[in-house]
């Protein structure tokens, strides 16, 4: 299996400095590993179209959360374990943009966020297992308000755009269905072409 921590140095200039628990390696390890991408489902307010996959890696000591957006690579976040010793671990939470354009969908807007805001969720998901207690509610409130407040013009964005297509797709629906119709009107008017026609009265014409 390649190795999920190539390219290990630009993730060091995203680097939150390192916390330090009375944790055995290994077991700081099983006890990140076990995350998953639950962690950060569903993500909040204008990011809430980017999907999450998680992959833990044994080799690297290191787990990772991946962010994508129609298979647009946005950014990872990853939290990597070093020992201090046998019983202790030094955790450390890394960042890194993703290899598809700023410039495609909202990438730029929303590796802000991931940045700024789900690293803050990511760091408290280690903190609380690590320290095995529950995650802080209010810190989680916090950071979707922020996400939901920062994005709020992109979420509408969206609405209007998700109104625009189905608004075209109904018009769409329409114009077959009237099309339809006249289709069927003219094979009808086609079909009684040379057929005798009965007046009123009830004589053949």
């Amino acid at each position: 299996m390649q190795k999920m921590m190539i390219g290990i140095a630009a993730l060091l200039l995203s680097a939150c400095g390192a916390e330090t628990y009375q944790v055995a390696p290994a077991d700081a390890f099983e006890g990140i590993s076990s995350l998953g991408s639950d962690t950060l489902e569903p993500l909040p307010g204008g990011l809430n179209p980017v999907d999450v996959s998680f992959e833990a890696s044994p080799a690297d000591n290191a787990v990772q959360w991946k962010f994508t957006h129609d298979n647009d690579d946005i950014a990872t976040i990853v939290a990597k374990i070093d020992p201090n010793g046998a019983n202790a671990s030094d955790v450390t939470i890394y960042y890194t943009d993703g290899t598809a354009p700023s410039g495609n969908w909202r990438n730029s807007e929303a590796r802000a966020l991931i940045k700024g805001q789900i690293r803050r969720l990511v760091v408290e998901a280690v903190d609380a297992k690590l320290e095995k207690r529950p995650m802080d509610i209010e810190l989680k409130k916090d950071v979707y308000a922020q996400v939901a407040m920062s994005s709020i013009g992109s979420m509408m964005q969206d609405a209007s755009a998700a109104m625009d297509e189905a608004a075209a797709s109904w018009k769409e629906h329409d114009e077959r269905a009237e099309a339809a119709r006249a289709s069927l009107a003219t094979a009808q008017a086609q079909a009684q072409v040379g057929k005798p026609m009965t007046d009123l009265g009830g004589k053949t014409r």
